[in-house]
């Protein structure tokens, strides 16, 4: 008689309990998320750049899907809080994401209106995911527990710095044995598609979470209220005397813009000033998610053991290594630069997973119940708008120093100095909710 061994039947009975399935669910969803992420990170720039796009056309990348998802978020966190079910928008979103991806793939064969159709697929991949990730903060507060947020959390982002290592790597390896640029863009075009039917995958593991469903009373609450433009004003009004909501919103608020401005030009700086190309692009990002993957599991013990308020800290600090990083790479042998590109930013920057593990924590932690799927996506909109205008507004500031070695070096000393800023203001709000017994310590 064929019996299961004992620790697979154990691994089946675990499942089924809730908390464990939506943890591995969770997992599940993020590996497939990390994948279009991932690609996006690697492919978009590359993509465009394979197309013929110019400096300023790079900084667009940021700018314009960003802005779309900057017009939809409150709409669509308006119409989240109004569901029976907290996960109906995030799944309708990754359905149209997924349809998007195969749009993105097919742009390069739209002759000379291909960079149109591509800023327009790019709004509904990258604004996509920017909406995505705002309704999916709201959705895990409603399905997970407090005590179980960072253990949920920190199970999921490993899975994605697990994918975030092998899929750059596997793409740039197959587009460096290219040599034309028509079978370069044939590369990407399959990665996007795969990021389509990922985006499906990952639909599927949101429906198959357990709860999301809002309680009667909710629901009948919900009936016999009928929104207004005046529940706007009224959540903006709860959160703008709300002093732990502002005293986390201002501080990171600060920081988001100091981390953006630099978006665009890291990816100039590094193809155009550090030697790196398609193969070396992808083995970074490989290698830098192998220092995130490590750094998480320490991220999440200083969560425990500190706070995720003073973990925090810990990013910025990262944050800050990184215009030195890109200061000190082009002083080195050309030869050499890749590689130490890689490996002094994987090791300093190590730090950065924990803004995603930390600053989700704190938010659902300072806002108010009340509208808070509208709440999160007015502060999701403030920070999409700062990574709409900043990475463009980066790409201006270093053409008007000149577009050249010393604009380059001006513009990371600029963005030093801001990064110090934001440190400086986190510290301060740090020391203020210690003395409070404010702080986010993950159980």
């Amino acid at each position: 008689m064929n019996r299961r061994p004992m620790h697979v039947s154990r691994l089946f009975q675990w499942l089924k309990e809730p908390a464990a399935l939506t943890m591995v669910l969770f997992g599940i969803e993020g590996l497939f998320l990390q994948y279009s992420c991932s690609i996006n990170g690697y492919g978009n720039n590359l993509y465009a750049t394979n197309m013929g796009a110019t400096d300023s056309q790079i900084g667009l990348i940021q700018l314009i899907p960003n802005l779309v998802a900057f017009a939809a978020l409150l709409p669509l966190g308006i119409l989240a809080d109004r569901m029976k079910s907290s996960k109906t928008v995030p799944l309708v979103t990754l359905i149209v994401l997924g349809l998007a991806y195969f749009g993105l793939g097919t742009v390069p064969i739209m002759g000379d209106s291909r960079m149109v159709f591509f800023f327009i697929f790019l709004a509904f991949t990258v604004g996509g995911i920017a909406i995505y990730n705002a309704q999916w903060q709201a959705f895990f507060g409603d399905v997970t527990p407090l005590k179980d947020r960072n253990q949920v959390f920190t199970f999921r982002n490993r899975f994605m710095f697990l994918v975030g290592v092998i899929a750059p790597v596997v793409c740039g390896v197959l587009m460096g044995a290219r040599d034309s640029t028509d079978e370069k863009l044939w590369i990407l075009r399959l990665f996007f598609y795969l990021c389509g039917a990922a985006s499906l995958l990952q639909a599927l593991a949101i429906a198959r979470i357990p709860a999301g469903k809002r309680s009667p009373e909710a629901l009948k609450e919900l009936e016999s209220h009928r929104f207004s433009a005046k529940d706007v004003v009224t959540a903006i009004r709860d959160v703008a005397t709300n002093r732990h909501f502002l005293m986390f919103f201002l501080p990171v608020l600060f920081m988001h813009m100091s981390w953006h401005i630099d978006w665009s030009m890291w990816y100039i700086g590094q193809t155009q000033y550090c030697g790196m190309d398609e193969t070396s692009l992808s083995i970074y990002n490989g290698v830098f998610n192998i220092g995130q993957l490590i750094s998480i599991g320490i991220m999440a013990g200083v969560n425990r053991r500190k706070s995720a308020d003073f973990t925090l800290l810990l990013a910025i600090l990262g944050l800050i290594t990184c215009p030195l990083t890109m200061m000190m790479v082009p002083l080195m042998p050309l030869a050499v630069r890749p590689a130490a590109f890689i490996v002094i930013n994987t090791i300093l920057n190590a730090p950065q997973c924990a803004v995603s593990l930390c600053v989700v924590q704190i938010l659902l932690k300072v806002a108010p119940e009340k509208n808070r799927s509208l709440i999160v996506s007015l502060y999701t909109m403030v920070i999409t708008l700062s990574n709409s205008l900043l990475p463009y507004l980066g790409v201006q500031i270093y053409t008007a120093l000149g577009a050249d070695t010393r604009a380059l070096y001006l513009f990371n000393a600029l963005t030093f100095l801001l990064r110090c800023a934001a440190f400086g203001l986190l510290y301060w709000r740090y020391r203020v909710v210690k003395r409070e017994g404010g702080l986010v310590i993950a159980e």
